[in-house]
């Protein structure tokens, strides 16, 4: 009997537990919020962020170039003769007209004096002639034959005065000059070279820049390069461009001056050119990674009323870690920077760290 009161009991236990479904009493239900009870608020997730501000955005064109002097010539001897006197140092600054060098004049000078002395002559018989002419004591036709022989003796004074001039070197214009090719007591031509001179001071900066770009180029542009081994920035201005576009390398050229009062900048010195062809006045500067494409443009996550919100915009210029946002932003938006993947739209968000904007010189 007590066998089967035990095999009773077992049998209502399983019949109890059937009609319960199975379930434990108390258990929370799956999904359910702190506190067992479905439904709960979803705690909200830290991210970091920054404010966006709107800035003055330059769009630059990055290219090379090379500095050439202002003004350069090879100065040589304009005849021929024996160098008698050297009058520079190689290396020196000097003025437009100082006399660097001389010629032998010997000859030429004697040739002048006895020129002078037959111009004295000729003079001396044109009066005399003229006087005789009054009284019919010589032809009208001798007579001009006097005048003409003293015109041509001063003409050839002054052929023989240009040809002295010419036996004085000077210089042409102001500026450096180089290293000495000719010595004292050698015989020269025109063809030698006696030395190089150089106007620095200003200094021109030739560079290219893509055929595409060519349009935004205008003289009196202003632009900014540095050289290797100077730390100092420097600023040209545009001056002059090419009427055409090299049919080989695609590009244009452009000739800029700068100031070099000091020497500072040598002419052969490589260049990195900075060309800033526009500028946006109302731009956003947002890092790159906080960009995320999508099949009809690019969007941002922005935080508004404490939720995410999927912010379509349009992108600009990409700049070394930063991208500038054109349209779609406002100042004083919100934009998230972090956990981007893991955020969807309407999810609670909690910004925790601000990061700075970056800028266009300091990225």
């Amino acid at each position: 009997m007590k066998y089967i009161s035990s095999l009773l009991c077992l049998v209502l236990v399983s019949l109890v537990m059937i009609s319960c479904g199975g379930k434990k009493e108390g258990a929370p239900m799956a999904g359910a919020g702190p506190g067992g009870k479905p439904g709960g608020p979803i705690p909200p997730t830290p991210v970091d962020y920054m404010i966006v501000n709107s800035q003055v955005l330059e769009n630059t064109l990055f290219t090379t170039g090379n500095l050439v002097p202002n003004e350069q010539v090879d100065i040589r001897p304009e005849r021929s003769g024996l160098m008698t006197k050297l009058l520079f140092k190689e290396g020196a600054l000097v003025q437009k007209g100082t006399l660097l060098a001389e010629l032998d004049r010997a000859e030429l000078e004697a040739q002048f004096a006895k020129l002078k002395v037959s111009e004295a002559y000729n003079e001396r018989e044109l009066k005399r002639a003229k006087d005789l002419l009054a009284i019919d004591g010589i032809s009208q036709e001798d007579y001009d034959r006097l005048g003409l022989t003293l015109d041509q003796t001063k003409a050839d004074m002054r052929i023989t005065q240009v040809a002295l001039d010419k036996t004085r070197i000077r210089a042409p214009f102001s500026g450096k000059l180089g290293l000495r090719q000719l010595s004292e007591g050698a015989y020269v031509s025109p063809n030698d070279i006696l030395v190089g001179l150089q106007q620095t001071n200003p200094i021109k900066l030739e560079f290219e820049v893509p055929e595409r770009f060519s349009r935004d180029l205008k003289p009196g542009q202003r632009i900014r390069f540095n050289v290797e081994g100077i730390t100092e920035n420097f600023s040209a201005e545009i001056y002059a461009l090419s009427n055409q576009v090299n049919s080989a390398s695609r590009t244009l050229t452009a000739r800029a001056r700068c100031a070099n009062p000091n020497g500072t900048l040598k002419p052969g010195n490589f260049a990195k050119v900075q060309v800033i062809t526009s500028q946006n006045k109302a731009a956003f500067l947002v890092p790159t990674d906080a960009v995320i494409p999508i099949l009809n443009g690019q969007q941002v996550l922005v935080i508004k009323g404490g939720v995410v919100k999927m912010q379509t915009v349009l992108a600009g210029q990409r700049l070394e870690s930063a991208i500038a946002i054109l349209d779609g932003l406002a100042p004083g938006d919100t934009v998230i920077l972090s956990g981007l993947l893991s955020l969807k739209e309407g999810m609670p968000v909690i910004p925790t760290k601000l990061l700075e904007s970056p800028n266009q010189n300091g990225l």
